[in-house]
């Protein structure tokens, strides 16, 4: 399972924090840093390194209900 850890910038500069999440517990953690105003968030996977910067509309993602399985 991929795990990331968060990078954002705040008032004081850039902060990181290096401990492994899952994505959903990422993306949570993400949109409590949005909401106490750092910037600037990027998600990093810890095995490729890849980035995922534009986080909105996966942040939206969370709170939306899933549409009903048939």
């Amino acid at each position: 399972m991929a795990r990331y850890v968060i990078r954002a910038i705040n008032q004081s500069g850039p902060v990181s924090f290096q401990d492994p999440l899952t994505l959903d517990a990422a993306l949570r953690k993400a949109a409590e840093l949005r909401d106490a105003h750092f910037q600037h968030i990027t998600l990093v996977n810890t095995m490729t390194g890849l980035e995922i910067t534009d986080l909105e509309d996966l942040i939206r993602g969370l709170d939306s209900p899933s549409p009903p399985s048939h």
